[in-house]
């Protein structure tokens, strides 16, 4: 979602702040993040709830380095 300026929008419900990363959709619906659109191809969000995301898939992500699917 865009607002007037044309810039994409956070996609985390409630928030309107300019989304800064694009993740995949999948990944945050294991998170606590809330999505406004769940069918979306795409996850958009904010420098704030990105950080959410992260700490939140710390540990997913290390073990898919490892080789741990």
């Amino acid at each position: 979602m865009a607002n007037e300026d044309g810039k994409r929008v956070c996609d985390v419900s409630g928030c309107s702040a300019e989304a800064e990363r694009s993740v995949s959709p999948k990944k945050v619906k294991d998170t606590s993040l809330e999505m406004k659109n769940k069918d979306s191809r795409t996850a958009h969000l904010c420098k704030e709830h990105y950080k959410t995301f992260r700490k939140e898939t710390k540990k997913d992500r290390k073990l898919e380095n490892l080789g741990y699917n």
